[in-house]
């Protein structure tokens, strides 16, 4: 003779199970479809839209971490943070001169990577990317990309230096770098 409590184990077992069937017969959907099908129709397949728009627009992209977590404030974030930071005339003018600066040569940067990067997929889409040429192409980019990444941690170092110590810490921990 079932119990109440046998009766109720056994359907919320069976329910269990047929839950854990469901997640794992999801869990092994379809790997044949490309994450990549939807970019072919994009300006600049080999990049998301967010991509472009940065190295369009000139933002950081993350480029400038190493300063950034090591007491070496940014431009755009220093101008944000003004008030906060209790900057002078004269700290604001030179910090928006560099920030003025980097991002002039952060756009110019971002659109040859832009060329560069079409120029390398329009070589496959072409059907004759060779190995030298691929090779050229890839180590170009790597080098723009270095170059887009100095030109972002060069103006942190400059902004850098035009602040006090105190502002620095007060920074950090705005920020949320130092507790």
């Amino acid at each position: 003779m079932m119990t109440t409590t046998t009766k109720a184990f056994g359907l919320f077992g069976c329910i269990g199970f047929f839950a854990l069937a469901a997640t794992w017969a999801l869990a092994q959907h379809d790997h044949t479809m490309s994450p990549y099908a939807h970019s072919q129709s994009a300006e600049f397949a080999t990049l998301t839209p967010d991509e472009v728009r940065e190295l369009r627009s000139g933002e950081g992209m993350g480029l400038a971490r190493p300063a950034e977590l090591n007491s070496f404030p940014g431009p755009r974030h220093l101008l944000d943070l003004k008030a906060n930071l209790d900057l002078t005339r004269e700290q604001i003018a030179l910090i928006e001169a560099i920030h003025a600066k980097m991002k002039t040569r952060a756009i110019a940067k971002g659109e040859a990577i832009l060329q560069a990067e079409s120029h390398l997929a329009n070589l496959f889409a072409a059907g004759r990317p060779t190995a030298a040429e691929t090779t050229r192409m890839t180590e170009h980019l790597g080098i723009m990309r270095g170059q887009l990444q100095a030109i972002h941690l060069l103006a942190h170092i400059e902004s850098t230096r035009e602040l006090t110590a105190e502002q620095i810490e007060r920074y950090d921990r705005i920020r949320g770098y130092r507790h």
